[in-house]
């Protein structure tokens, strides 16, 4: 697996975020993401607490030459608004790709989020990362 490097220019791995959001300064978030390529499918891993200042999910790698996209959700314990917009940047990068974006292990709290917000039927989701891998 490799390190992602998010599009803030700071290095993904166990990097915490601290600057001030909305005039406050919120505890320190932890979040990882790394990304591997299996059977042609981009495996994009993510794991902590995702909300403002992670970015978690801003992919710099290129989507083609890949059959579709896994977010691995199995990690994640914080899903917040700022983690689902960029969940929907990349379902519509991977769209403008002619992929689709599947997600695997996806937490309750995660599944709640993409359910009140009606964006649960953008996604396929599966149990685990073997699940979600498409057909060759």
């Amino acid at each position: 697996m490799r390190d992602v490097h998010c599009s803030d220019g700071w290095k993904a791995g166990d990097r915490m975020a601290t600057e001030q959001v909305n005039g406050f300064e919120p505890e320190a978030i932890q979040a990882r993401c790394s990304y591997e390529a299996v059977a042609g499918v981009l495996v994009y891993s993510l794991a902590g607490d995702l909300d403002v200042g992670t970015d978690a999910l801003a992919l710099d790698v290129a989507l083609t030459g890949f059959r579709a996209v896994v977010v691995d959700l199995a990690e994640v314990g914080f899903f917040g608004s700022a983690a689902l917009n960029a969940l929907l940047g990349l379902r519509r990068r991977a769209a403008a790709a002619g992929l689709e974006v599947h997600l695997s292990a996806v937490p309750p709290a995660v599944t709640r989020i993409l359910a009140l917000t009606g964006t649960d039927r953008l996604f396929p989701t599966h149990e685990d990362v073997n699940a979600s891998l498409p057909a060759p």
